[in-house]
């Protein structure tokens, strides 16, 4: 299914730069409609790496796509009353994608994306009841290992053990034997990103993390092994390491607003200033 779409995407794309070759050229390999696609076309909308029939497919589908576009198009012309309307939809559009382009380079040449760590620790302090766990977080690792897997026995000792030899091993034997291994002891991550890896499923969150440490599921051939070294429930207070990324970005965005308003009144009170704004009484 992503597959398709992504054609489709890619097709939708490319069908603009077709409709404007109004002329046959040399190559041509179809016409309709006063449009023209040639050979060169086609093989420039190709994908990488596509060949022998996955090509002529997909450049099938594209002919095909382009003809329908083109024909929906003559065939809506005649259809909507011309009213000015979408020539007004189409300026505002593009100027839209103008102003979108220009504040984007502002952005790009003028705004700091870094925010001092002073700010960031501060905003967390003075908006602690702004942060607040929806659902656990815990720290530890986790584990998915074939149930054929040589030394599970001792794997199953590793995993539970937080001596830096235990570690260790863990990494040498995931090189060649673990499906999945993701090793979190010193950070936080989502309860529930984490489960959904386990098949398991698990009523009272909070109570199976007040009273399990450990995790062990064999499942469809497969063990799946979590180590919950540390956790905080929902409801509590996110620590400031959790919260710190979601902090940087709603201050980026504050600042990013801000400049752009900025932006914008320097231009109006300027216009003002020369002159260039007219009224006119009603």
């Amino acid at each position: 299914m992503r597959y398709g779409i992504c054609i489709m995407v890619i097709i939708g794309a490319l069908l603009t730069s077709c409709r404007l070759e109004t002329q046959e050229a040399p190559g041509t390999v179809i016409g309709i409609g006063g449009r023209f696609l040639t050979k060169d076309m086609l093989t420039e909308i190709v994908p990488d790496g596509f060949t022998g029939t996955d090509s002529i497919a997909f450049v099938e589908a594209y002919i095909r796509r382009w003809v329908e576009d083109v024909l929906l198009y003559a065939k809506a012309q005649k259809n909507i009353l011309d009213d000015g309307r979408i020539d007004r939809m189409v300026d505002t559009y593009r100027r839209e994608l103008f102003i979108h382009e220009y504040q984007r380079q502002l952005l790009n040449e003028k705004l700091d994306t870094e925010i001092e760590e002073d700010i960031i620790r501060n905003y967390y302090r003075t908006n602690l009841e702004k942060f607040v766990l929806t659902t656990p977080i815990i720290k530890g690792l986790f584990l998915k290992v074939p149930e054929t897997a040589p030394q599970l026995d001792d794997l199953k000792k590793w995993y539970r053990s937080n001596d830096h030899t235990s570690v260790e091993n863990i990494e040498k034997y995931s090189l060649h034997n673990i499906v999945n291994y993701e090793y979190f002891d010193d950070y936080w991550v989502s309860f529930d990103e984490v489960m959904d890896n386990i098949p398991y499923e698990i009523s009272d969150v909070n109570g199976f993390l007040q009273t399990h440490k450990y995790l062990e599921i064999n499942h469809d051939g497969y063990f799946y092994l979590l180590s919950i070294r540390d956790y905080l429930p929902s409801g509590a207070n996110m620590p400031y390491d959790f919260a710190r990324v979601q902090i940087e970005e709603k201050l980026y965005n504050k600042q990013k607003q801000e400049f752009l308003q900025e932006i914008r009144n320097e231009l109006y009170q300027e216009a003002i200033k020369e002159g260039k704004i007219k009224h006119y009484n009603p």
